[in-house]
C-alpha cells in the first residue's frame, strides 16, 4: 500500500478508511481495498 504522501488527494479518504479496518480481517476491508486501488489507478490515468 502506498504511503500517505503517495496517495492522490481524491483517494485520501479511502486510504484512511482502509487504515481503520485493516486490522479487522480481510473480508472487512476487501471492498475498501478494491475501491482504493481503483481510485489510485484512475488518478494515475488522469495525470
Amino acid at each position: 500500500m502506498p504511503e500517505s504522501a503517495d496517495v492522490p488527494a481524491q483517494c485520501q479518504v479511502l486510504k484512511e478508511g482502509v487504515d481503520k479496518v485493516q486490522g479487522k480481517g480481510a473480508e472487512g476491508c476487501k471492498e475498501l481495498m478494491e475501491a482504493f486501488e481503483a481510485c489510485v489507478k484512475s488518478a494515475a490515468k488522469a495525470s
